[in-house]
């Protein structure tokens, strides 16, 4: 679902800024020639969401340069955040704290089962994020379910063209 959502979302903002979607590919991915490399753009879920369901999950977009152009190429790179301003971030947190919002009572099942380390870890998920993003700050975007993913659908593809400017400075 993540996959689809942004490539319905962020495709044409891409498509503006010279990108192709991968076709190969049915993950969210996209690239463009940069010399003799490409410029390649991708979404990549975490490989560790809730197992429990409370907190739900999360995602990045990834900007790298390299070559062939496919996900996880190596080369060069910055996460989409990383090439936002602070008002840019502050609307991530913005979106970022509804999602948190949101959330459920954490079940009381899983948090018996937790010893007190783990249980404050779990508990911390459910935290609003009180301070600014850093400009150095790895940011993922959380989503429990389809509403919060039409919350990023909304906002990313508005921050998308001055995050191409930064890629295109930064990336060539």
């Amino acid at each position: 679902m993540v996959h689809q959502k942004a490539m319905a979302a962020l495709g044409p903002g891409f498509a503006a800024g010279g990108f192709e979607r991968r076709q190969a590919s049915a993950a969210a991915v996209w690239h463009r020639p940069a010399g003799q490399e490409f410029v390649v753009a991708w979404v990549q879920p975490t490989r560790s969401p809730d197992a429990f369901g409370w907190y739900g999950s999360r995602f990045i977009i990834e900007f790298r340069r390299g070559a062939p152009p496919r996900a996880g190429v190596l080369g060069p790179g910055f996460r989409f955040c990383q090439l936002l301003d602070d008002e840019g971030r502050e609307r991530v947190r913005a979106v970022q704290n509804a999602v948190i919002r949101r959330l459920p009572p954490a079940p009381a099942p899983v948090l018996r089962r937790l010893d007190e380390r783990a249980r404050d870890w779990y508990l911390a998920q459910g935290r609003q994020v009180a301070a600014p993003y850093r400009p150095d700050q790895d940011i993922w975007f959380r989503y429990r379910d389809e509403r919060d993913l039409d919350a990023w659908s909304r906002l990313l593809p508005v921050l998308l063209p001055g995050v191409l400017g930064a890629v295109e400075r930064r990336l060539g």
